[in-house]
């Protein structure tokens, strides 16, 4: 385990211990709580209070977008304003957004140490769910079983036929014929009681997520394909190899460091029966398909006990004593190798981004404050923060005189209710380039006075600085707009 992974561990470690967290609230109330990690780092809860109905939120970590440090919302702006916090106490406080920008919790630490430990912990959770790849969605026990938990709700440690039903309509959002339901729960069921263990679950899960497109597949590309079942059916090197060449066309990406040390990727024809191999041993998780150079499809076998299964080796997947997981060739096409779009595109520039910025399309977002309706609501900074990170490069502010003299955005003529200027700017800030580098077009439909522009250009160079564009680029054609690349880091006042 390199440093760093210790150093993570060390964190997660203390979070899912607890620690005292002030919770905020807008009208200034605090209730101190003890939150904590739970044991499988799913969520985020804390210890409820004494009151009869008092029952604790859970805080999703597939449902948090963001955690900030300091006052950076307007919750914590209100409390400084109203005097209910102390500015000085900034380095205290952290606010987890979550809910797609729409809720927040604001919390003040004890010290500095307990803060940063909660952010560190919390942004790479965030982070490790985000680059889950489907693949490791299917096939990872514990994130299953977070639907289980969730499920059970007598905590049971069990699922019974209602709740299990639930579970795939409500969370899952699978819709299962009734006959091929009973099949599949009285198949993973084991021990025929008509409840559903963690390990059967998991099973039953497994049998539901059956790729039949696939074994259709195997079956038209493997030698006797279709005397083999869904179970057993396999295909050898030479048969990989055939498919992957003439069905898919498949090509491999691979990382290479250019002379000057850069990395770089190319794309490599499957030609050769190593590279098949090579497949193989990567995505094949039964050691005994592995060894023999066979790449099964995605079964689910299960076993009355661990000598029933003496005759297949496990690489590191058992579930549990009674039950064996073998991926192969879903595993292998649900990879970034096989993604529709190539790695090469998804992951790096590979366009000319040195035309002039008319040249391109821009992905821009039309009155980016409104985040409920048309007519009513309020304007709301984070809607520009959940405008960013979904990719997004030009936003719009409709800009109105606000009664103290600061300028405001709102929907003109409508119920929406207006939000400052000043607070757009500054939390937008930190989410400008998170998702790319290229220009922030800020797009401003602006009918205020002369003096309320002059207090919007202040706040766009205190807030903003080197980033704002003010000058013409020096080293740019004047005859054409400047390129992504020239604007590189830079908003545009529009």
């Amino acid at each position: 385990m390199s440093n760093d992974e210790k150093h993570i561990t060390d964190v997660l470690n203390q979070l899912k211990l607890g620690t005292i967290l002030i919770k905020q609230k807008i009208n200034g109330k605090k209730y101190p709580r003890r939150f904590f990690l739970h044991e499988h780092e799913d969520f985020i809860s804390y210890e409820a209070s004494r009151k009869t109905f008092g029952k604790p939120r859970i805080y999703r970590i597939k449902d948090i977008d963001e955690v900030r440090s300091g006052f950076r919302s307007r919750t914590f702006d209100q409390l400084v304003i109203n005097g209910s916090i102390n500015a000085s106490e900034e380095d205290l406080a952290f606010t987890i957004m979550y809910n797609n920008h729409r809720n927040e919790v604001h919390l003040m630490a004890p010290d500095v140490t307990i803060r940063n430990l909660w952010i560190v912990g919390v942004h790479h959770l965030v982070d490790k769910h985000a680059h889950k790849s489907q693949r490791h969605l299917t096939t990872e026990e514990k994130w299953i079983l977070n639907y289980f938990r969730e499920a059970d709700k007598d905590r049971s440690n069990t699922l019974s036929k209602r709740e299990c039903r639930k579970l795939l309509t409500d969370s899952l959002n699978v819709k299962v014929p009734d006959a091929v339901f009973e099949q599949l729960f009285r198949k993973a069921d084991k021990s025929q009681e008509g409840l559903l263990s963690p390990e059967e679950f998991v099973g039953f899960f497994h049998l539901l997520t059956q790729r039949k497109d696939l074994y259709e597949i195997m079956k038209q590309y493997t030698k006797n394909g279709r005397s083999y079942s869904i179970e057993n059916i396999h295909m050898n090197v030479d048969e990989l190899l055939s498919f992957l060449r003439i069905v898919q066309n498949q090509k491999l990406t691979i990382n290479v460091k250019t002379h000057d040390g850069r990395d770089r990727i190319i794309c490599e024809s499957i030609e050769k029966p190593e590279q098949a191999q090579e497949l193989i041993d990567k995505f094949e998780l039964g050691k005994e398909f592995r060894q023999k150079g066979q790449l099964s499809l995605d079964v689910c076998i299960f076993f009355i006990n661990r000598e029933l299964a003496s005759d297949i080796q496990l690489c590191n997947e058992r579930l549990n004593n009674n039950q064996l997981l073998i991926l192969g060739f879903r595993n292998m096409l649900l990879s970034s190798n096989f993604d529709i779009v190539k790695p090469s595109y998804a992951r790096h520039i590979y366009q000319n981004m040195t035309r002039p910025l008319c040249d391109y399309y821009i992905n821009t977002s039309h009155n980016t404050y409104l985040f409920y309706g048309q007519l009513s609501g309020e304007s709301n900074p984070e809607a520009y923060n959940q405008a960013l990170l979904a990719g997004c490069r030009a936003v719009e502010l409709d800009c109105y005189d606000g009664s103290d003299g600061k300028p405001i955005v709102t929907h003109g003529y409508t119920f929406v209710k207006p939000c400052s200027f000043e607070s757009i700017i500054r939390y937008m800030k930190p989410n400008l380039f998170k998702t790319s580098p290229y220009p922030v077009i800020l797009n401003l439909e602006n009918h205020c006075s002369l003096e309320q522009q002059k207090e919007m250009g202040r706040i766009l160079e205190d807030i903003l600085g080197d980033q704002l564009l003010k000058e013409p680029l020096t080293h740019a054609n004047p005859r054409y707009l400047p390129s992504p690349e020239d604007l590189k880091y830079k908003v545009i006042v529009r």
